[in-house]
């Protein structure tokens, strides 16, 4: 088992967090809902939950994409998920490839976006609804 570089969150005030991570020192922030007590403004972190988990699928796709040679240009993810009264329940992802795509590459991309370890990690009740849409390949 590997660690990785360890990653700082602080609350800064009004329900804000602001996260640094350890080597290139990049920042983001997080807000909840006004509604909340929050400033609305930055992500919530439910929304960096849909989007971490978004950006390991993409980076799986990726290595098994460039294992098989295959070119991926403009390859999109738009992700959201949806809370109920126990917290998050679902996540949504929607994947985009603006080319076309073999039948057997399509079936190896979508075991990798499944393989994601990260939306692995998740509670197994959290449902993951993935939509892929073969762009350019409507003949």
């Amino acid at each position: 088992m590997s660690k990785h570089s360890t990653i700082i969150t602080v609350h800064e005030g009004q329900m804000r967090c602001t996260t640094q991570f350890g080597p290139s020192e990049a920042l983001f922030s997080t807000d909840i809902d006004t509604e909340l007590g929050g400033l609305g403004v930055y992500p919530r972190p439910g929304e960096m939950l849909a989007a971490s988990v978004a950006s390991c699928m993409m980076s799986m796709i990726m290595f098994k994409a460039k294992s098989r040679g295959l070119e991926l240009e403009g390859i999109s993810i738009a992700s959201s998920y949806y809370a109920g009264d126990h917290g998050i329940e679902k996540l949504s992802f929607d994947i985009r490839v603006p080319q076309h795509t073999r039948e057997a590459d399509r079936r190896i991309l979508e075991a990798a976006a499944k393989a994601c370890p990260v939306g692995n990690a998740l509670r197994p009740e959290i449902e993951k609804n993935i939509t892929w849409h073969w762009v350019g390949d409507e003949s």
